[in-house]
């Protein structure tokens, strides 16, 4: 079954042993077809946990006697009452999951979910629910693509477990849609939490700076008739340096957060870790070390090369040099704190980020500092 993608939390030590436990999940789509993509409207069965929040597909453990069909069917029937007609089961992938345990210490959770298309039998019957499913309220529901995908973006939760199955779900939603997965604003909180534990640091309140300037202006270019998501442009500022994560490095924490979060799925997200550092969309203008490999660098060229600029890799690259982590609001004097600290700073970036700041003024109809204070 072919890998869809693999949602390493990396909350654990290298050296922790592993708890494996796979699981079988039902798509279960109402629509004349039968590949993708399907359309946002296309009705959906799904677990509706209506003392949580979220929506889920239904699944769960394969039991050491089953194989992953037979789970699969009684998984369903299970928790959603429905009957899956064993014919109509096909193949659509399979995601590995690895984080912390939230059961056994010093332990780190692996599992594999292989999900599979198939059609239900219209005579349902009643759910049988273990006390986790019926305290979090598991219900039948049918609903839009669409209206899933909402709900679970704006879903928060402070159990990281919890977080990780939803967005687990979230993604396959996503893919379902032709789309790329997007990161939520709790998954993208939670990530650059446990990075910051990792390695604390200035880092930390930079990213949130950027998070939320990224946010305001994004508003402010919808406001005055532009086309900004607010919310992926505050998650793509929160996530831009989650590649120091692994240590104080340069050039480095590029390539880092990109496979970091690429390994995930997030390919957006991992493309800004990418476009955040070069405004002119070269290498050679690079401020500090190069401490990365000759083929990590190629990579990073390469990458470069792929790319067509949008909107929010140049808001980011905008404020990566415009937002510090002292408060700092203020491009010229941003860059010029650079230079100090570094003995230069390359003409060409230097006056690229100006005209960025030219260009998101007119985007906004104000001034950059007006909209982000």
């Amino acid at each position: 079954m072919k890998n869809l993608f693999t949602l390493d939390i990396k909350n654990y030590k290298s050296d922790w042993p592993y708890s494996k436990r796979d699981s079988a999940r039902g798509i279960i789509i109402f629509s004349e077809k039968k590949d993708l993509p399907f359309k946002e409207d296309d009705k959906i069965a799904l677990v509706y946990a209506k003392n949580r929040g979220y929506y889920k597909f239904p699944g769960g453990g394969i039991h050491a006697d089953e194989n992953k069909s037979e789970a699969l069917i009684r998984e369903v029937s299970e928790e959603v009452g429905l009957s899956v007609i064993p014919d109509s089961v096909r193949e659509f992938g399979v995601v590995p999951r690895f984080q912390k345990s939230s059961q056994l210490a010093e332990t780190v959770f692996d599992q594999e979910s292989f999900y599979y298309f198939c059609d239900v039998d219209s005579n349902g019957h009643g759910q049988n629910l273990d006390p986790y499913e019926a305290e979090a309220g598991f219900e039948l529901h049918v609903t839009t693509i669409k209206e899933a995908l909402i709900r679970n973006m704006n879903f928060k939760s402070n159990d990281p477990f919890e977080l990780a199955m939803i967005v687990r779900d979230t993604s396959v939603l996503h893919l379902l849609l032709g789309k790329k997965i997007e990161p939520s604003r709790a998954i993208a909180e939670y990530l650059l939490s446990e990075s910051v534990a990792l390695n604390p640091g200035p880092w930390e309140l930079h990213s949130k700076a950027v998070a939320k300037a990224a946010e305001k202006i994004a508003k402010a270019v919808t406001s005055n008739g532009g086309n900004m998501d607010p919310d992926k442009a505050y998650v793509y500022g929160l996530l831009h340096d989650i590649g120091r994560r692994e240590g104080y490095t340069y050039m480095a924490h590029v390539i880092d957060g990109y496979e970091y979060l690429n390994n995930m799925g997030f390919e957006n997200a991992a493309r800004i870790c990418i476009t955040h550092s070069f405004n002119l969309q070269t290498t050679e203008d690079y401020i500090g070390k190069v401490d990365i490999s000759e083929t990590q660098l190629k990579k990073i060229q390469n990458l470069l090369a792929s790319y067509e600029y949008d909107d929010y890799d140049r808001l980011i690259q905008l404020l990566d040099s415009t937002c510090g982590a002292d408060g700092t609001q203020n491009l010229e004097a941003r860059m010029n704190d650079v230079k100090s600290r570094y003995g230069y700073y390359p003409q060409g970036k230097w006056d690229k980020n100006f005209e960025l700041k030219a260009y998101f003024e007119k985007l906004m109809g104000r001034d950059l500092y007006e909209a982000i204070k």
